[in-house]
This record gives C-alpha cells, structure tokens and sequence, in this order.
C-alpha cells in the first residue's frame, strides 16, 4: 500500500464497513458524521471494541498504533480518527535522515 492510497475517506469508508460488517456494531450510516464521536455520544465503542478497531486498522493501513494511545482515539471523532490514520501512514513513511 503506498501513501497516494490511503485518504480520510478511505479509512473512513473501512472504520463504518468494519464496525458494521465484521464487528457487528448498530450503526446507521446515515446518521455517523465526522463530527461523531467513536466513544462516548457517538458510536458508542467499548473499550475492548475500540482495541479490535485499532488492530484492524494497523493491519489494513499497515501503522503503528501504540497501546497508549487507545484511549485518545476514544476521544476522538470519526474524522478525527481518519485524519490521524492518514497522518501515521505519511509519517512512517516518510524517508529515513
């Protein structure tokens, strides 16, 4: 997977396709915004949830997510979380100095 590939929409799209489809989450997709929260308020994910999330998105968009920064994706909004995806892709793969 290349930086060009991976855009907010992108991890947007696989965030509401792998809550709903294989994690089984009740979303309605016509009511999530970027403004919703993942936790609290919002999607609404459970801690155990929201780690599954995060190892689904290390493997599909092939980042880094430490264990500590969990809890702040649970702060986060869905366009929150798919800006910082996005910014772990470039970030890693940016060239070595």
């Amino acid at each position: 997977m290349t930086a060009s590939t991976v855009d907010d929409e992108r991890v947007r799209e696989f965030v509401l396709s792998t809550l709903a489809v294989e994690m089984n989450v009740p979303i309605n997709r016509e009511t999530v915004t970027d403004d919703s929260p993942i936790g609290t308020n919002g999607i609404d994910l459970e801690s155990l949830s929201l780690v599954e999330l995060t190892l689904r998105l290390e493997r599909e968009f092939e980042v880094k997510i430490p264990d500590t920064d969990i809890e702040a994706i649970g702060a986060m909004t869905l366009g929150q979380l798919a800006a910082d995806i996005v910014r772990r892709k470039a970030t890693q793969q940016e060239p070595a100095q």
